[in-house]
């Protein structure tokens, strides 16, 4: 009968404070399960002696992740984990907020000695003529390439 061991461990004790200042330079783990960022003082860490495995230290931000880690569930699963966020790509939303661009509004205003209806009509007209202008341009290439593949 094979009996599988391992070894719980705080990596920091409880008593333990350290100033803000410290604070982001401390190295913080990720959770194995659920991804998470473990700040000192919080989380397990977990050996298994089992079996010989690449990352030997794993370590876990609550007991939910763990119990849910050595049931072999898959975080995939699981709406509250990173990994699934990602998947569903809620991530955006859960590191930062898009940014929206201010759009300006421009206001049509008449030109000095021209009102402004009149202004607008001809605007309006050399618009027409542009794109009229380009479609039959566009029409007569399609027309001579035709003519040239016969």
């Amino acid at each position: 009968v094979s009996v599988l061991y391992c070894v719980f461990f705080r990596p920091f004790s409880k008593k333990q404070k350290t100033p803000f200042s410290l604070f982001k330079m401390v190295r913080r783990d990720e959770c194995e399960f659920s991804h998470f960022v473990i700040h000192p003082g919080h989380g397990r860490r977990y050996i298994p002696f089992a079996f010989i495995s690449t990352k030997p230290v794993l370590s876990f931000q609550r007991p939910k992740c763990f119990s849910l880690y050595q049931r072999k569930k898959n975080p995939r699963f699981f709406a509250w984990t990173r990994t699934y966020r990602r998947l569903h790509k809620k991530h955006d939303q859960d590191a930062k907020t898009k940014r929206r661009n201010r759009k300006v509004s421009r206001a049509p205003r008449a030109i000095v000695g021209l009102d402004l209806p009149t202004l607008q009509e001809t605007r309006a007209k050399n618009k027409k003529v542009d794109r009229s202008a380009k479609g039959a341009a566009v029409r007569a290439e399609v027309a001579a390439r035709k003519a040239a593949k016969k």
